[in-house]
């Protein structure tokens, strides 16, 4: 994750217009910290000296409400831009039937010669059952992957990360 955060602060800065990163927990929690190298997390209220990376404009939307993340994500990709939704393992379901319309409407969509094409809901799971780290048994449930992979192919797309094993001779 520490790697992928710094990937996420490169993207971010050479697409500051057209590249966000939402999440309904902890940017720097889930080890993405180095984006606010580049960046800091949109906030509208009062901000107070303690606040760390908090500003009235930023490539980070990080509030808890994984539907209002969802939204907000789904409705950035129709404007023609790109993000990723970073999210607990745990959490994700909370999501299942938004992300089940948009499958839907992926479908749907690609059938209409007249839509241009959207780009694609990006979501980063993370203190997944395949590493552990500070969250513990709290935060696993590998289900969103097999919810997802019940999806046509040409809709949906599964990436996990290759773990570099050493091999002794």
């Amino acid at each position: 994750m520490i790697t992928l955060g710094s990937w996420l602060r490169d993207v971010i800065s050479e697409n500051p217009e057209t590249f966000r990163l939402f999440g309904p927990d902890e940017t720097a929690s889930n080890r993405l910290q180095d984006v606010y190298e580049v960046t800091d997390k949109v906030w509208q209220y009062r901000i107070e000296e303690l606040d760390e990376h908090l500003a009235r404009a930023g490539r980070v939307m990080e509030v808890l409400s994984e539907h209002l993340c969802q939204g907000w994500l789904e409705g950035y990709l129709l404007t023609g831009r790109h993000g990723v939704f970073s999210c607990y393992e745990a959490f994700i379901h909370i999501v299942d039937s938004m992300f089940n319309q948009h499958a839907k409407w992926l479908k749907v969509h690609r059938e209409l010669a007249w839509r241009r094409p959207v780009a694609s809901l990006n979501y980063l799971l993370s203190s997944h059952v395949w590493q552990q780290d500070h969250n513990g048994f709290s935060h696993q449930d590998p289900g969103f992957i097999d919810h997802a992979v019940n999806k046509k192919a040409e809709v949906i797309r599964v990436y996990l990360p290759r773990t570099q094993t050493r091999c002794s001779r």
